[in-house]
């Protein structure tokens, strides 16, 4: 099959207040991008893979050339901000010229779906669907008017609405979305080969990480909106209890020194290591493996990619974040709800730390997990199921 992957956006970007991209995202390569990786596992099954991508994410650098990747002229920035909903009008012209058997999008609510709706032609039309909440603001007014409306009518010429969790599956159907046109969840993969299970006192090694020390890791932009300094906050409160506990942060962000500061402040030195520098995936399975559990404190996010290849690594989830967390995760046993106040969230931390059979018998869970429904292998195999093909 020839097949078309429309992923407008790749990368989390800085946000101005009118929601517009700030600073170009920390893409230096797209070889890595996770929809390359997608493409790769169809393209050796014998299908041609075409991924388009909006411009404000072109990397500075393109990867190994394995995969096709078209960067589209992104338009009317102001009126749709690119971080949020990038408008590329000659996409439909560029699905119309490929003359693609499958096109697949991503989220029922975005322009780039409009777009390879009006332009899929003879191809089956797929949406793959991250999305499970309403916008704040006007933004989830006019979503939810658009899912009564638009969305149902793109949703009536697809072959079908792929979710990408549990709760996106809910919120759509909630939203009115036919739920004849659901197709079987399929989550984002990871490489469970390089993020899978290692040694943990080899793993500390490499970090300069004690091996009788509690960690908990948590891992993502350090922005407001993840809530890093909820983690840091809380690390007050088991540090009283648990004086050699230890927080590693790994990010970089627009809060680096505020949270840098709110650990000097706390005298936190000995507790809290905020690591900025870059590592290739390979050491961040290692550093997942120095972990006793990952830890989710976002205020606002979707689905985190980190919890995925947490749970590839064996590493449990304690998250305050709900959700898809909440459905695909913690519920399938591989991980804890916890409390959003930093006081109730230090308390339930450190009955997980003291309790080293429980995170044990949930670390099984998650790489079991990872294996069943997160590894690249299963998507790309569910994904041509669900295309119609063979894979």
């Amino acid at each position: 099959m020839r097949i078309g992957l429309v992923n407008l956006i790749t990368k989390t970007a800085d946000l101005q207040a009118d929601a517009s991209v700030l600073s170009r995202p920390e893409v230096s390569d797209d070889s890595e991008l996770n929809i390359v990786e997608m493409a790769r596992r169809l393209e050796k099954r014998g299908h041609e893979v075409t991924i388009f991508v909006s411009d404000v994410y072109r990397p500075s650098r393109s990867g190994r050339g394995d995969v096709r990747v078209v960067y589209l002229p992104t338009k009317l920035p102001v009126m749709f901000p690119p971080s949020l909903a990038p408008f590329t009008p000659s996409l439909s012209k560029r699905l119309r010229e490929e003359r693609l058997d499958v096109v697949q999008s991503g989220e029922v609510f975005q322009p780039g779906t409009m777009l390879a709706s009006s332009a899929a032609g003879r191809g089956r039309l797929f949406v793959w669907q991250e999305l499970d909440i309403l916008m704040r603001g006007p933004a989830g007014w006019g979503q939810k008017g658009f899912y009564s409306t638009l969305g149902r009518r793109i949703a009536e010429r697809c072959q079908a609405i792929i979710p990408r969790s549990l709760s996106a599956r809910r919120h759509l159907v909630e939203h009115g979305i036919p739920e004849e046109k659901m197709a079987p969840v399929v989550h984002s993969g990871v490489d469970t080969m390089i993020y899978r299970p290692m040694n943990k006192a080899e793993a500390r090694e490499r970090f300069g990480v004690e091996e009788d020390r509690n960690v908990i890791l948590a891992v993502g932009r350090l922005h407001a909106n993840k809530g890093m300094d909820i983690l840091i906050r809380a690390m007050c409160r088991i540090r009283s209890t648990d004086p050699d506990a230890l927080l590693i942060i790994k990010g970089v962000g627009p809060e680096e020194q505020n949270l840098r500061r709110m650990v000097a402040d706390g005298r936190l030195d000995d507790n809290v290591r905020i690591m900025s520098d870059f590592l290739d995936r390979r050491d961040m399975a290692l550093l997942y493996n120095c972990a006793d559990l990952l830890a989710v404190s976002s205020r606002v996010d979707l689905f985190p990619f980190t919890a995925i290849e947490a749970i590839a690594c064996g590493v449990p989830i304690a998250t305050s974040f709900g959700r898809g967390l909440r459905s695909d995760i913690v519920e399938k046993g591989a991980g804890r709800m916890l409390p959003p106040e930093p006081e109730d969230m230090a308390r339930e931390l450190l009955e997980l730390l003291d309790d080293p059979v429980q995170l044990d018998i949930m670390g099984r869970n998650a790489r079991e997990l990872a294996l069943r429904d997160f590894d690249h292998e299963v998507a790309a195999d569910r994904l041509v199921e669900i295309y119609g093909g063979e894979a």
